[in-house]
């Protein structure tokens, strides 16, 4: 038995992993991050930077993963 996978579902497997990858980072970005803080008691910008931007990407990545599957 053979899957035939169109290219629509081949950019919504990319976009979901890339989402999921996207939030774990930030996450992890997140909790190491506090962690470092906690020790030195102040809030990294750099960290922030980072976990924002993941997250963001992550979201966007969301959107057009929805906008392939819905237009698709």
């Amino acid at each position: 038995m053979t899957v035939v996978l169109t290219d629509a579902s081949h950019w919504a497997v990319f976009l979901g992993m890339l989402t999921i990858t996207c939030w774990i980072a930030a996450g992890l970005t997140a909790v190491l991050a506090t962690n470092e803080e906690i020790r030195h008691a102040e809030i990294g910008r750099v960290s922030d930077f980072i976990i924002r931007g993941l997250a963001a990407i992550g979201v966007a990545s969301a959107v057009v993963l929805t906008a392939v599957l819905v237009f698709a």
